[in-house]
This record gives C-alpha cells, structure tokens and sequence, in this order.
C-alpha cells in the first residue's frame, strides 16, 4: 500500500520535476524532501471556485500584496494538478519554529496578518449595506430566541442543572446586549449629511482565519490554506477572529494588544467601530454551546460550564477593551474638530 501512494506522489511530483528521496505524511500535507529543497504537497478535493480563490491569491502573493503560501506553478503553468478524482497542489515548506499550542503568540501575529491582509486588499469605495442590516437584525432576533428557548426548557426543570444555573446568571446582560445590537441593526445603514447611505468597505477575507492556518518560522509569518478566500465586508471577518478568540483562548487574554494590532495594520472608520461593536453585542457562541448541550446524550458539566466560563470572561473583556477604544477616538475626533474648524 505504501508503494502505491509513493508510485502516485512520484507521478504528481514529475510535474514539478521533483525527485524526492523521503515522503513523510502528516496530517493533511505530504512532506516532501528533494535535492531542490523542502516542499509540501497537499491533496484535497477542490471546487472550480476554491482553485480561482487560490490563483487569485497566487497573484497577490506574487505581487507582495498578502503575505502567503500559495500553490508552485508546475512546469506545464497549472497551479492545481488535478486526477483520479481528487486534487492537489506543491507549496514550500515552512519549518515552523512556534508550537500550534502557543495560542499567545499566534493570535497576536494572527491579528497582525489579518488587518495587514484587510488594509492591502481593501477597495476605496464603499458598497450600500442596506441588505447586510437587515441580514444582521434578522440574526440578532434568532439568536434571542434561542437564548429564549434553551431558558424555557431550563426553567421547567425542577432543578436545572449546574451548567444552566449559570447561563441563568447572565442571562439579563446578555439578553439586553442582544436587543441593544437588534435596536442598532433595524435602524439601517447610517446616512451621511445628504441623507445618502455610507456603505461599507470591502476586501479579500481568508475565509477561515485561525491560528493552525498561520506558518511562523523565526520572522516570517505567512498565512496559509486560501482555498475559501473571497471579497466580501471585511468587518465580518474581523468579528469571526474575535469571537472565535474568546472561545478558543484559555489564559489572559491580550485584548488590548490584539484591537491595538490589528487596528494599527488596518485603520477602521468610525462607523466601522460602531458597526464591529454592536456585532460583538450578539456572539454566535452562545447558541452553539445550547446546541451542543442540548443534544449530548451524557452531559459533561463539567466541560460545559469551563467553556461557558472561559467564553464569558473572554467576551466581556474585549467588549471592555473595544468599547474603550471607541472612546479613545470618539475624544480624538472631538478634540480634532476645533482644529479643522
């Protein structure tokens, strides 16, 4: 069998005009080692859409717009070599010196990379966002119900568990973030003095930032796994990183030095800075945590209430550390406005 996939990789690699003399698997790369240097190729069954995302990024990368591991062109030009009903393309190999458990050091550079990727690939125009308004207040009023409805079953409990006392804890503030941010988002998009609408801005997104799709080796730090690419309004992606953070991180988390990070890498407007915080009002995690809860046969409560936990204390200090800095430029802008005037 083992003979099988090397006679396979060989073929694959004859477009490339390597000739390796060791192929070790890993989990979802091959990595190869030739005379010509390390390389590691990756299978994967690919859309039409997900190689155009990953041409799209070649050329950024090449232009030294993103900062990237994109596919090698074979020697024919293809930068996907597709066969026998699957897909695959060659990268370099980065010998990674920062363990994917550092998540301290990873999502801060995550951070970094993402609003550098924002700032470099955002459009100047702004596009009407009337109908991403509308989308959010509709997700807004979901996400109450299903806070209303886990509350529901619980409190026909004739002694709710350990895990639902403390969703009962912060079951006002949360309810009432989630109303604040329904309010927000069912008021549309802010018009300016001329009573026209002022869009958002758009540009490239990673599609699935986190920190295992991030290479650092010493200095360079290289985003990698484009396939889900695309232009879109990048405040949704910045949104997802974060909130994925608070999930994700155990430890003190470094809000401040993140929000300073990436807002340094990609400046918001102020719109945009209300817009991300209103977003973070009505986190998506909550409902998945009742969706799982609620559908596991034997309950780990203790589990459930570490993540409940963890999630809470994450989320509510970057709430803190964002509303900080809405102020922060809020009093910038103020104190400017005499000035200009």
């Amino acid at each position: 069998m083992v003979a099988e996939t090397d006679v396979v990789l060989n073929r694959l690699l004859f477009q490339y005009d390597l000739y390796p003399y060791r192929i070790t698997p890993f989990e979802r790369v091959y990595k190869i080692e030739t005379d010509r240097g390390l390389f590691a190729l990756k299978k994967k069954k690919l859309t039409v859409h997900q190689i155009e995302h990953l041409k799209v990024t070649y050329q950024l990368s090449q232009n030294l717009v993103i900062d990237a591991v994109t596919p090698l062109p074979s020697k024919y030009g293809d930068l996907v070599i597709s066969g026998d009903g699957e897909t695959c393309y060659l990268m370099p190999w980065i010998e990674e010196t920062v363990p994917v458990t550092d998540l301290k050091e990873r999502y801060r550079m995550l951070f970094i990379k993402a609003g550098q990727m924002h700032r470099a690939t955002m459009r100047r125009d702004t596009q009407n966002s009337d109908d991403l308004y509308a989308q959010l207040t509709q997700i807004a009023m979901a996400r109450k119900q299903e806070w209303e409805g886990f509350l529901n079953v619980a409190e026909h409990h004739v002694y709710p568990s350990p895990f639902e006392q403390v969703v009962f804890d912060s079951a006002g503030i949360r309810l009432s973030h989630i109303q604040q941010a329904m309010t927000f988002f069912s008021r549309g998009e802010p018009k300016d003095e001329e009573g026209k609408g002022i869009g958002m801005r758009r540009a490239l997104c990673h599609g699935r930032l986190n920190p295992r799709h991030l290479l650092i080796e010493r200095e360079r730090c290289l985003l990698v796994n484009l396939e889900e690419c695309r232009e879109d309004f990048f405040i949704l992606e910045t949104a997802s990183l974060m909130e994925q953070a608070c999930v994700m991180y155990n430890g003190a988390p470094q809000w401040e030095k993140w929000l300073h990070d990436y807002l340094t890498a990609c400046p918001l407007r102020e719109e945009e800075g209300i817009f991300l915080f209103h977003l973070m009002l009505c986190p998506k995690a909550p409902s998945l945590f009742f969706n799982s809860y609620l559908t596991e046969k034997k309950k780990d409560e203790p589990g459930s209430i570490r993540k409940w936990m963890r999630f809470s204390r994450n989320h509510k200090l970057m709430l803190s550390s964002l509303w900080s800095w809405l102020e922060k430029e809020k009093k910038q802008a103020e104190a400017a406005s005499p000035k200009e005037a």
